[in-house]
């Protein structure tokens, strides 16, 4: 399966050949799949789950477009988590409940940094509605740009070999 997913992420890889490794051509399409099944899963709850402006859970009452974002994040984050664990960072020696709780501990740093990065943004720009837009680009580059660097050398890091205690 493994093999399958990576052949056809490499088939799309040739045009970007001379501007990006094959490692982070292979994490881009797996991070835009992931994030276009959040967007998928976001629009299917809203328009077929919920209908409700309030939709009661029994011990909290959400808004819906919170609970469609609730939907999201339940089916992109585990994706997002076994993409990276077997077809990205695969070279990585650490247990994976390890790897599974240093992922998680990047998803609400992402969820909070997100939220509080766009808000500052919008509200600087909230009387230029273009900029507003392009606030939103802004932080999901920054913040894709941060995951990287996080799961690589934090969540799925590898122990350097040949370094001793006098290193």
């Amino acid at each position: 399966m493994r093999q399958a997913i990576l052949a056809f992420i490499d088939f799309f890889y040739p045009p970007f050949k001379k501007y990006i490794s094959p490692h982070n051509f292979r994490y881009m399409a797996t991070g835009g799949g992931t994030l276009l099944l959040g967007i998928l899963s976001y629009y299917f709850a809203y328009f077929f789950i919920f209908k409700a402006e309030e939709v009661d859970f029994g011990i909290i009452v959400l808004q819906r477009e919170t609970a469609c974002l609730l939907v999201d994040y339940c089916i992109a984050i585990p994706t997002s988590f076994l993409l990276n664990k077997y077809l990205i960072f695969t070279h990585s020696e650490l247990r994976g409940r390890v790897q599974l709780f240093r992922f998680l501990n990047l998803q609400l740093i992402n969820i909070l940094a997100n939220y509080v990065l766009l808000k500052f943004l919008l509200e600087l720009l909230r009387d230029y509605p273009t900029l507003s837009m392009l606030s939103r680009i802004l932080v999901s580059v920054l913040m894709a740009l941060f995951s990287y660097l996080y799961q690589h050398y934090f969540t799925f890091s590898v122990k350097k070999i040949g370094r001793g205690k006098d290193s």
